[in-house]
């Protein structure tokens, strides 16, 4: 059992190794091929589009939640009138 255990340690240790070997190439990219931008305003206008992509994203999701919300209420409604036509 205790050898298994020692042999992940091994693979996890490789595993850093290897990763940390890829993210230092991908840090000597340029940025057209997907290295970091090195441009501050870049930077910025990268975080505003983040920004605005959450946002957007935020008011379709409360837009169709609305809606289904509206549904569920416009549904009851009818079933309250449909009783009270019958009764």
């Amino acid at each position: 059992m205790f050898g298994k255990i020692k042999g992940l340690g091994k693979a996890y240790s490789e595993y850093q190794k290897t990763k940390k070997a890829e993210k230092a190439a991908r840090a000597k990219l340029p940025p057209e091929t997907g290295g970091p931008p090195r441009d501050p305003e870049i930077i910025k206008l990268n975080k505003q589009l983040k920004a605005a992509k959450q946002v957007g994203a935020g008011v379709a999701g409360t837009i169709a939640g609305a809606s289904v919300v509206g549904k569920i209420k416009q549904k009851r409604k009818e079933k309250k009138r449909a009783g009270k036509n019958n009764g």
